[in-house]
């Protein structure tokens, strides 16, 4: 701690610097000085300036509907109200618009939509669309054939498994080749048909969640394999798929390729014909379900180097 003389033959007391006159050197090791604050401050006022009052979205479009006081609202809103939600104005007959917030919208960064299910990220509008497609709070559709509910992909894994939307299987390491695990799933069915209402397949590997996935379109039915992630994951990972009979090794169908994202575009499947799933199934004794028919398929999953 050092001390200054003023002109005014003031002793001041310096708690910010420390002075070594031998080497001449100053130190401001006790002194904190927060440059960023202003600037959040700044930044979270210029974002209030442009934040839907009834919706709390970010208005992310021009023009921007506001009324005599300049309350803005985005236009989704505006077309429900016939008065302002701040001051309770009637809007008049001529749209207003305002050119101060239409100023801002390009300039700061707005948080992600999915703000609510815990996104914390900000990005300028040209950022923002590429973040929001492959966001890990995005809302995506349970794959559960009975459930018609959009779930934030962050928390979809605990919905499948307490609602029961999806079976947890563990994988095995295959000892001949250990980069490679592999599950195999069997079960009974009445018909071709209530195959596809079976629940998906769950499973981790190298701290990621896939499924596997049945679907039915026109006469075909699909399986698929999808990273609870983005399509960029899903490429990282070799995923194979064999639907075959135990009683009829012969008869088998296999497919490989890339796991698919959730919510995505299914790029890589296995495609079997509604008519011919028949010859994979073996039959059997008839339980209290009335099932007589018993179904296999495998999969194996490694990173594709």
């Amino acid at each position: 701690m050092g001390e200054l003389k003023t002109n005014y033959g003031e002793n001041v007391e310096c708690k910010c610097a420390k002075v070594n006159m031998s080497n001449v050197e100053i130190g401001a090791d006790e002194c904190e000085v927060n440059d960023d604050r202003p600037n959040k401050d700044l930044l979270k006022h210029l974002q209030s300036l442009v934040e839907c009052p009834v919706c709390l979205g970010s208005i992310r479009t021009v023009p921007v509907s506001c009324c005599p006081s300049g309350h803005v609202v985005c236009t989704d809103c505006r077309s429900q109200l016939v008065s302002c939600p701040v001051c309770r104005t009637v809007y008049p007959s001529l749209q207003l618009v305002s050119h101060l917030a239409a100023g801002i919208i390009d300039k700061i960064p707005h948080p992600c939509k999915f703000k609510a299910y815990g996104c914390s990220q900000s990005l300028l509008l040209s950022s923002l669309p590429a973040h929001e497609t492959c966001c890990s709070y995005r809302l995506v559709s349970c794959p559960n054939i009975l459930c018609n509910l959009k779930i934030s992909l962050a928390g979809l894994y605990r919905h499948m498994i307490v609602n029961g939307c999806a079976s947890q299987h563990d994988l095995k390491v295959t000892s001949s080749l250990p980069s490679v695990s592999t599950v195999l799933m069997t079960g009974r069915v009445k018909n071709v048909d209530e195959l596809l209402y079976k629940i998906p397949l769950v499973f981790s590997y190298e701290g990621n969640m896939f499924l596997i996935i049945k679907k039915q379109s026109a006469d075909m039915i699909q399986f698929s394999a999808s990273i609870l992630g983005s399509p960029e994951q899903g490429r990282q990972f070799m995923v194979s798929i064999a639907v075959f009979s135990e009683r009829m090794p012969c008869h088998v169908v296999e497919y490989k390729g890339f796991a698919n994202s959730v919510d995505g575009p299914v790029w890589c499947a296995l495609t079997v014909h509604k008519d011919h799933m028949g010859e994979l199934l073996d039959q059997v004794e008839e339980n209290e379900f009335q099932q007589k028919f018993k179904y296999h398929y495998k999969v194996k999953i490694s990173r594709n180097e």
